[in-house]
């Protein structure tokens, strides 16, 4: 691909855009848009994900070209040298919004090869963000070796943040290391994706992703998961017995996590141990406020109310087991606190306040007046 016909255009507002999108292709998709112009008078535009490899020399030179970008955006953004294969190697998933040029404009500032098929107006690319992936082999990992890949950057710039396109992305990236024996042709899996100081936003989109994903294998455990070519592919399938094992109202129900499911569910969505913890955490919540709403409106329809104390033992029972986990996760600022116990007991506290909030909120709950 000539990278200086694609990058330096003319001076109008084509200058900048591409003609073809770097990369891999993976898959394209469509989502509602403010403004309409030209081929979007439906208010529809089209955005196009691909994968692209650092040790391509076009890539490298397209990603040094656009990366300044990441410093006005990402607080601790440094340039990164994606041809380095120095303990591993990079890829780059871009999302780039599709145009379609006017044909005046396309004969005009594309050269020959648009003015030669004046019927066909020329599409362009304009880069709308991209999250850089560092792959790394861990041949030692338990319970299973494999490539590891980390999210390191992850930017998605302002006019097209909010519409959905980090979810899409970062469901892409598990999809394609979910495809990546079979559409790579490596002998190696990729086993786990994680992610380097995630921001704040960043946390809640993975947490998000995670749990719709988590969601799907419980409500659909034999769903048939496609390759990007349309074909089957093969899939562990998933018993999800122990979440019914003991009913909501029991201390049993919140208990720890069994380590051997939590790694189950870490393998199956190639995730860490932590965030197979705050799926489960998720999901027993879920249930928790399903439960509430159905004896609240069993209640009405019964014209009889229900016991106060069996939604407060089944809350007090979610609030140690998450308590529980942030113990063990923040032991070091625990350690810290001056003020012995009664600071740990009051920090935990609003540990907890701030996930349940996190929860909610990405739950799409509203907080209760009795929780």
């Amino acid at each position: 691909q000539n990278m200086t016909k694609c990058i330096d255009l003319s001076n109008d507002k084509t200058n900048g855009y591409l003609t073809q999108p770097i990369g891999r292709v993976l898959h394209s998709y469509q989502v509602d848009i403010q403004d309409s112009t030209t081929a979007e008078e439906e208010g529809k535009a089209t955005f196009v994900l691909t994968m692209a490899h650092g040790s391509d020399p076009n890539v490298a030179a397209y990603h040094y070209f656009i990366q300044p970008l990441a410093r006005w955006f990402i607080e601790t953004a440094d340039d990164i040298d994606i041809s380095d294969e120095d303990g591993g190697f990079w890829t780059v998933l871009y999302l780039f919004r599709e145009h379609a040029m006017p044909e005046n404009k396309s004969n005009n500032n594309l050269g020959a090869d648009a003015a030669s098929s004046p019927s066909v107006a020329q599409k362009y690319y304009a880069l709308a963000g991209y999250t850089t992936l560092f792959h790394f082999h861990s041949p030692f990992r338990k319970p299973t070796p494999g490539i590891i890949v980390r999210v390191c950057q992850a930017l998605i710039l302002p006019p097209y943040q909010r519409a959905g396109h980090g979810s899409k992305m970062l469901h892409a990236v598990h999809r394609y290391a979910d495809t990546y024996v079979e559409e790579y042709e490596s002998s190696i899996p990729i086993v786990e994706i994680n992610v380097e100081d995630p921001a704040p936003g960043f946390v809640a989109l993975r947490d998000y992703v995670d749990y719709q994903r988590f969601v799907s294998l419980v409500s659909d455990p034999d769903e048939k998961k496609k390759n990007y070519d349309g074909s089957d592919r093969k899939v562990i399938p998933f018993d999800s017995a122990y979440l019914t094992m003991h009913p909501i109202t029991s201390k049993e129900y919140f208990g720890p996590i069994p380590e051997n499911n939590l790694q189950y569910v870490a393998s199956l969505l190639k995730i860490t141990t932590g965030q197979s913890q705050i799926v489960h955490e998720m999901y027993k919540l879920a249930q928790l406020e399903a439960w509430k709403q159905q004896l609240l409106d069993c209640s009405e329809t019964a014209s009889q109310s229900h016991d106060p104390s069996t939604i407060e033992d089944a809350e007090t029972n979610f609030r140690l087991m998450v308590k529980r986990s942030l113990r063990t996760n923040r032991q070091e600022e625990l350690g810290a606190c001056a003020g012995g116990k009664e600071e740990q007991k009051a920090l935990l506290g609003k540990w907890f306040d701030e996930t349940l909030l996190h929860f909610w909120g990405l739950l799409g709950l509203e907080r209760q007046n009795n929780a």
